[in-house]
């Protein structure tokens, strides 16, 4: 079982003591959650005024202001005149982005690459390895970025990387780095486009994941949906078309090497097969959860993925002329951090763990 996390005035999460067996939500709990509300907002909108927040939050001016002066005592937000050409200048707060910085690590098959991010969770340095005993000599080149506020590192495995020894993985990462939190990486997307891209669109999130396999993270009710065996969103095995392939096999980055190795230098014939393949497994989920929006990120060029999806609306609009799907069904689009999405979404777990919303 989890233990209840809060903020501290320094910014680090305090534990509930074990002895406290007061049910219901305590006065520390409600302050806690509108702290992190708080520095969540401020990092998805930037600097806001008290009266911003106190109907963002639906707190009273009063006590928006005895919030900000916590995070303010804690140097995590500062106050500032907004820029104005009127007499009055509103204070408004942001957050301080070298209060705090996390790592996040993207594992796979070849290696990987390694981030530092800020409390404002701008990109600060980032850095490359291709094998996870190189893991400890990449963050050592890069942690100097954030001495002394490092919050924790995030980890996210991709299908490959999940098969790395957990143990070994840890080791090589070290214990200076506090808590290490280990995650998919589709789950890890989600939880960057939810934070830092489209939000928690109504009806729920997918986002599909394209390179040596094809994946989906799930969210649904503001949750990331697994599956009862943990394996919802791994649809690369999905088998849709008239041939029957699955999407491993003719939507993924080496079947786009087979195909421009042995057919001609033009990708348009495996673009035109994939994006139909795709679109079929698109169908398959919006018939169970009906998401809000559908996004597609990975490895694939940038020039490729953007041609797979206008092939897929091509797709959706012909079928929706045949009446073969209901139009209420979200076109596919690119997903805000297409490249950066997986190793961002694993930055950002320490910070969902210590600071921001969960």
């Amino acid at each position: 079982m989890k233990t209840a996390r809060r903020l501290s005035v320094s910014g680090t999460p305090k534990v509930r003591d074990p002895s406290d067996a007061r049910p219901g939500i305590s006065p520390v709990d409600i302050a806690d959650h509108n702290s992190r509300t708080t520095l969540g907002l401020l990092r998805r909108f930037g600097p806001l005024t008290r009266q911003e927040l106190s109907r963002r939050l639906g707190l009273t001016e009063p006590a928006i202001a005895g919030i900000v002066q916590r995070l303010a005592n804690s140097g995590l937000v500062a106050g500032r005149k907004r820029a104005s050409t009127t007499r009055y200048a509103a204070l408004e707060f942001a957050l301080c982005p070298e209060a705090a910085f996390s790592l996040g690590i993207s594992v796979n098959a070849d290696g990987g690459e390694i981030i530092v991010i800020d409390l404002s969770c701008k990109i600060r340095a980032r850095i490359d390895f291709t094998d996870i005993d190189g893991i400890g000599d990449a963050i050592e080149s890069i942690r100097h970025i954030a001495p002394g506020k490092l919050v924790g590192c995030g980890v996210a495995l991709s299908p490959a990387g999940a098969a790395i020894d957990r143990a070994a993985l840890e080791e090589s990462i070290g214990e200076a780095l506090g808590p290490v939190y280990v995650l998919d990486d589709s789950e890890a997307a989600i939880s960057a486009e939810r934070a830092l891209g489209i939000g928690d669109p109504e009806g729920g999130l997918v986002t599909i994941l394209i390179d040596d396999t094809v994946r989906a993270g799930l969210l649904i009710s503001g949750r990331p949906f697994r599956g009862i065996h943990g394996l919802a969103g791994q649809i690369g095995d999905m088998r849709s078309g008239v041939d029957g392939a699955t999407l491993n096999e003719v939507a993924t980055l080496p079947s786009l090497a087979r195909h421009l190795a042995t057919e001609s230098a033009s990708a348009d014939a495996w673009i035109v097969v994939a994006a139909r393949h795709l679109h079929e497994a698109v169908l398959a989920i919006s018939g169970f959860i009906a998401p809000g929006a559908i996004l597609i990120g990975g490895s694939l060029p940038d020039d490729i993925l953007a041609s797979v999806i206008s092939s897929m609306a091509r797709e959706r609009e012909d079928k929706i002329r045949d009446l073969v799907i209901a139009p209420w069904i979200p076109v596919v689009q690119l997903a805000t951090h297409p490249k950066d999405g997986v190793v961002l979404g694993a930055a950002l777990r320490p910070f969902n763990e210590t600071l921001f919303p969960a």
